[in-house]
């Protein structure tokens, strides 16, 4: 079984290997799984390949709506 950090590191293998299919899923199923580390998904260069795909970018706006809406209630 996976949680969210494995899930994202599997996805940051496949990203790796240019298998943009199975990073994404891997990728999507981290943040299913409650992974929302906005900050590190958009600076990690395992997965430098992906940027500017639309699957990639899709998700990448979700966990930063996820993230700052998060960070809102801290600081509220």
């Amino acid at each position: 079984m996976f949680d969210g950090d494995g899930a994202y590191w599997v996805g940051g293998v496949h990203a790796l290997l240019e298998e943009r299919t199975a990073a994404l899923a891997w990728l999507r199923r981290a943040v299913e799984l409650g992974n929302h580390n906005y900050p590190w998904f958009s600076r990690d260069r395992n997965y430098d390949r992906l940027r500017g795909d639309p699957g990639y970018d899709q998700v990448l706006t979700q966990v930063r709506r996820h993230w700052e809406h998060c960070r809102g209630l801290v600081a509220a």
